[in-house]
């Protein structure tokens, strides 16, 4: 049994892999990737965020803070520092709006496979688990009890990853998974550095090496950010690295949306990118269309299927 960093369980998802799905998101992830819609799973510890709307400012979850962890913007507002929050939630049991988050909570692995198996009568038609982020395999020995442990009960889960982690953080996980939603952001590693500050050498290096190897079924994520990693270039390099992958069974486009934002304000963050709107459908097809020479692809917006 190992203890992992939990962000939530959310349930009957139909947007983290086949069928219906209970899916884990962890905390933690070694990248910084600019449109990141969950920013709360980013860093490995607990932190506060703060609803505006609810918010009265009356202090009180300053004053109960018992490491300092809060403090007043603008004598109203509060913010958290990430690094004094121990996830204590004295905050939040203070807040008479009900403004208080706290985002993060210790858990055994056994428990979290306890929630898992809850809902074994759903994981109908191809449905199960999955393990999401953050990354799920900054947490590697806790990623691989929670898989373990499913696959003895006769449920092997998918994993959601940016596989920017070592290899041996994904070796031993390959035997108990189904699937594997691996993440390409960018083909250039200089502008892959830029957008999520990390190159992407590794993650390159993951995918190859997880093709073919277990049976597992490979799927290509790729975020659609416009202006960002929209260009032609960018396009025919991810479809030339694509065509060298054996058992890649689709590539999934993930237009880029703007649901994230609140979450940036409530944790006190400026939002990243303001002025990106999301694709129009016509840029969509067209980049479906060219990686479409060579591999299945598939479109998710906002979690639905739509070509």
């Amino acid at each position: 049994m190992t203890i992992g960093r939990v962000l939530r369980v959310e349930r009957a998802s139909n947007r983290d892999g086949d069928g219906l799905r209970t899916v884990i998101f962890l905390k933690g992830c070694p990248l910084r990737c600019k449109w990141c819609s969950t920013p709360e799973s980013q860093r490995g510890g607990f932190e506060t965020g703060i609803v505006r709307s609810k918010c009265v400012g009356c202090g009180g979850c300053v004053s109960s803070c018992p490491n300092g962890a809060l403090s007043l913007r603008a004598g109203r507002l509060p913010v958290g520092d990430a690094e004094k929050c121990d996830g204590c939630g004295a905050c939040a049991d203070v807040c008479p709006g009900k403004a208080v988050r706290i985002y993060g909570y210790d858990a055994p692995s056994e428990e979290i496979v306890r929630e898992i198996m809850k809902d074994l009568v759903f994981y109908q038609d191809d449905g199960g688990f999955t393990l999401s982020g953050g990354e799920p395999l900054a947490q590697p020995e806790f990623a691989l009890d929670v898989f373990k442990s499913c696959a003895e009960l006769g449920v092997r889960g998918t994993l959601e990853t940016c596989l920017a982690v070592p290899w041996g953080n994904v070796e031993p996980i390959l035997p108990y998974l189904k699937s594997i939603f691996a993440d390409v952001k960018h083909m250039s590693p200089e502008v892959h550095r830029e957008l999520t500050g990390s190159g992407n050498a590794r993650v390159l290096d993951n995918i190859k090496r997880i093709d073919g190897a277990y049976g597992v079924r490979l799927r290509i994520r790729f975020p659609l950010i416009p202006g960002l990693n929209d260009t032609d270039e960018n396009i025919d390099m991810l479809a030339a690295f694509c065509k060298t992958l054996k058992d890649l069974e689709y590539v999934e486009i993930l237009p880029y949306h703007r649901l994230g934002a609140e979450k940036y304000r409530q944790l006190g963050f400026a939002e990243p990118l303001p002025g990106v709107m999301p694709p129009r459908r016509e840029e969509i097809m067209s980049l479906a269309g060219k990686l479409s020479s060579v591999c299945r692809v598939e479109i998710r917006a906002e979690g639905k299927l739509i070509f």
